[in-house]
């Protein structure tokens, strides 16, 4: 069957509705218009740090009690909550704390990722993060858990950098912040390190290491495996001259993109240094960022399984204190869901047979 370009509009637009529907029912049902600024800023907007501490324990003190009452004879139960009380804490501090700095992952990271002060976002946040959990072996050969690309390019910890060279230097430049302050070195990132799941027999693994080791120095030492220094100079294809005035670093438009470049690293140096200048209780966050990654790191199977699913209550039990839709109600969200979509589904499969039989 094939369907004019009249016909073909007709579906966008109808796909758009659908899609339409759906963002304003999930913005509905995730909270989107419900702001916790106002819950952690002073009367003339400014950080309090006693208002987010008191909120964070708020928060917490209203889940702990519904796990008390869920399982009230359990002995278990204070030492279940007590790792997970402290690691979601943490973990909402520090993405409530970075969220009054909305272009602040931009100025780090020169990635587009606007900071919203809603819960909806601090979850997508914490989703995003849980993704990234992978499980590797520790430098004793025990297992321990690690974000696969690190810490510091995830929200809440992505300001660590930046802080932590501050105030080591008093001073700040985006050109010099690499991995070397960074809450995650590159040597312990799990996306550079072998995974506990898919690790040979050592028996397997070592000559393996030892002949890529051999192979990755020849290769560094003489730009090709198993040829001499010697024998690379004297290699009549070698015939490259290396020329200091290569035509393209005289190219205008090389050199107006290079310029262009180096004009954006400075407004964002210049940016983010103010942003830092404003930043207060900076070893507190470097703090809580370094006791995160502790816990986080040792932290059980189940408790970091559980992650997202927690925080999701432990938010929707605030909300529902001060007579909120539930942030996360998933059940609700696809049951509402699927009654706006079941009707124009049936429509659209009756108009769909209907253009069959025309075409015939």
């Amino acid at each position: 069957m094939k369907l004019s370009k009249e016909k073909l509009d007709i579906y966008e637009k109808n796909l758009q509705c659908l899609q339409d529907a759906a963002d304003e029912l999930m913005r509905r049902m995730k909270g989107h218009d419900y702001s916790f600024r106002r819950e952690i800023t002073d009367k003339k907007g400014e950080f309090s740090p006693e208002k987010l501490h008191s909120l964070v324990e708020e928060m917490l003190s209203l889940w702990e009690e519904k796990q008390y009452v869920r399982f009230p004879k359990a002995g278990w139960a204070k030492s279940y909550l007590r790792t997970r009380r402290e690691l979601y804490g943490l973990y909402l501090y520090l993405t409530m704390r970075c969220s009054l700095y909305q272009d602040g992952y931009f100025y780090v990271w020169g990635s587009e990722r606007k900071a919203r002060t809603d819960f909806a976002f601090l979850l997508e946040q914490a989703k995003w993060f849980s993704r990234s959990w992978c499980i590797t072996d520790g430098p004793d050969n025990s297992r321990q858990n690690e974000p696969h690309n690190g810490y510091d390019k995830h929200f809440g910890f992505h300001l660590y950098s930046p802080i932590n060279h501050y105030i080591t230097f008093q001073e700040l430049n985006v050109r010099g912040l690499e991995d070397d302050w960074a809450l995650t070195p590159p040597y312990m990132r799990a996306e550079n390190r072998l995974y506990s799941e898919t690790i040979p027999s050592k028996e397997a693994e070592e000559p393996q290491e030892e002949e890529e080791l051999e192979t990755a120095e020849q290769i560094e030492e003489t730009g090709e495996p198993g040829m001499d220094v010697e024998d690379l100079y004297e290699d009549g294809d070698y015939d490259y001259d290396y020329d200091d005035d290569d035509e393209y670093y005289d190219d205008p438009s090389w050199v107006e993109a290079e310029n262009e470049y180096q004009g954006e690293l400075e407004a964002r140096n210049w940016n983010l240094l103010q942003l830092i200048l404003r930043f207060e209780d900076m070893g507190e966050y470097c703090s809580a960022c370094q006791r995160f990654e502790e816990l986080f790191k040792g932290a059980e199977t189940e408790i970091l399984r559980d992650f997202c699913q927690e925080l999701e209550d432990i938010v929707n039990l605030y909300l529902a204190q001060r007579e909120t839709a539930p942030l996360a109600d998933t059940e609700k969200a696809l049951d509402v869901y699927s009654r706006v979509c079941e009707g124009p589904l049936r429509q659209a499969k009756i108009y769909g047979r209907g253009l069959q039989w025309k075409d015939l």
